[in-house]
């Protein structure tokens, strides 16, 4: 089992937006008055007092949490760690965006920013990890669910980073006691931003077995504007300080054995700076770029594609055909004797949702009207009822598509008020 100990364990993804991946890149991470007493009168270069941090104490005094606090803009906003708490700073105020009391199977989430839209990914809870990606709706001040396809079931990783294709999320755990499942991944997923679908990684690194790593474990993770970076002390080879280009997918070696940024109390990052406090007292920078300067190649991390297997697109397209026609043909033959001996079920109770909705073909539903369709109007939590609507949707949508090769429900905003989501069936 890999044994992380971190001092960050939310990790700090943000970026300004997918389409801009140079704008500045300004952090900062400190826990429940850990950052107290350590001489700074400020952080985030003034733009954050420290009677700011006073008041996040206050809240959480008697339930210490992390918080991740960071720039979009010329707003700072707050996340608070294993909470859906998400706060804007209005000068030494806190104001408290989310309006809703729910709580669970948050820890540990990935928190970033894109197309100037907050974000968190993954989390977990006594019994379960997950990597939903969760949305915040500003309007109505909650968490949205955002539906992926292809997600990894019972996995969660706090190894994630993003570039402009999508997020990365290295390594991680399949876990979930009630099945018996408790592994780990030695590669890790990414999820394609344009389609919303994860894909496998494959992750090399020059004279390493990657069961030695995850065995060994001890990895302190970190995100900057370019890079993703680790640090660990296991002492394996080609494993020290190691930098991952986010947008070329490189993974360069820098031989140390330090970890003191991950022991710190804070954690300040502006573009690819770490400033920190060592453990003797003293503050530390470490520039990444230099660092960068100074390392070696020693692997990449890529998407996984078909002729990463060793099998050239021909020879994968010529492969296709004949399966599918050897399919065919068992098909044609075997069909005969399924349709005497397997009863048929009837399509409207396999159908029953589709069925409802085909009359509305066409038209531009809301939200009240679809749920009352859907039956979950009678769900008080708005919250609940989002993310119970979103499942229903991605489940309605997968049995039509594979009826009639396109999906039922696709939602819509009219152009004159974008604010407000409509779902149009389009049978």
């Amino acid at each position: 089992m890999m044994k992380i100990k971190l001092v960050f364990p939310i990790l700090i993804t943000l970026l300004v937006s997918s389409a801009s991946l140079a704008a500045e890149f300004n952090s900062l991470v400190t826990f429940t008055k850990s950052w107290k007493d350590k001489g700074r009168t400020d952080f985030l270069e003034g733009k954050l007092p420290i009677s700011v941090l006073d008041s996040l104490d206050k809240i959480y005094e008697k339930s210490p949490h992390q918080y991740l606090i960071y720039e979009l803009g010329t707003k700072l906003y707050v996340q608070v760690a294993c909470t859906f708490d998400f706060y804007e700073v209005s000068g030494d105020k806190l104001v408290n965006k989310y309006v809703y009391f729910n709580r669970g199977y948050s820890c540990a989430s990935n928190s970033f920013v894109r197309e100037n839209t907050h974000y968190m990914l993954g989390g977990h809870g006594f019994w379960q990890s997950h990597m939903d990606l969760l949305t915040f709706d500003e309007l109505h001040g909650s968490w949205e669910l955002q539906v992926t396809k292809n997600q990894p079931e019972h996995y969660f990783s706090q190894f994630v980073y993003q570039n402009s294709k999508g997020l990365f999320s290295l390594f991680g755990t399949t876990f979930n006691p009630r099945y018996g499942i408790d592994s780990k991944n030695l590669q890790g997923y990414f999820l394609d931003w344009e389609t919303k679908a994860w894909k496998e990684i494959e992750l090399v690194i020059d004279d390493l077995a990657l069961e030695e790593l995850v065995e060994k474990g001890g990895l302190y993770f970190v995100q900057t504007q370019d890079y993703a970076f680790w640090a660990t002390t296991n002492g394996l080879k080609n494993i020290g300080w190691n930098l991952i280009e986010k947008e070329t997918g490189k993974i360069f070696y820098y031989e140390s054995k330090n970890v003191d940024m991950g022991l710190s109390p804070y954690l300040e990052i502006k573009g690819n700076v770490l400033s920190y406090i060592m453990p003797g007292g003293e503050q530390k920078t470490l520039d990444l770029d230099e660092i960068r300067k100074k390392s070696k190649e020693v692997g990449f991390v890529r998407v996984k594609e078909a002729a990463s297997f060793g099998m050239n697109y021909t020879w994968a397209y010529g492969l296709f055909f004949v399966v599918v026609a050897v399919g065919f043909l068992l098909v044609k033959k075997i069909l005969p004797k399924k349709k005497t001996e397997a009863p048929e079920v009837h399509p409207a109770k396999r159908l029953e949702p589709i069925e409802l909705l085909l009359p509305y073909s066409g038209q531009l539903l809301t939200t009240e009207t679809l749920d009352q369709l859907l039956g979950i109007d009678d769900q008080a939590n708005f919250d609940s009822r989002r993310m119970k609507r979103a499942r229903l949707i991605n489940d309605i949508n997968e049995k039509y598509f594979a009826q009639e090769g396109k999906e039922l429900i696709v939602r819509d905003k009219k152009p004159e008020d974008k604010r407000y989501v409509y779902y149009k069936i389009q049978a």
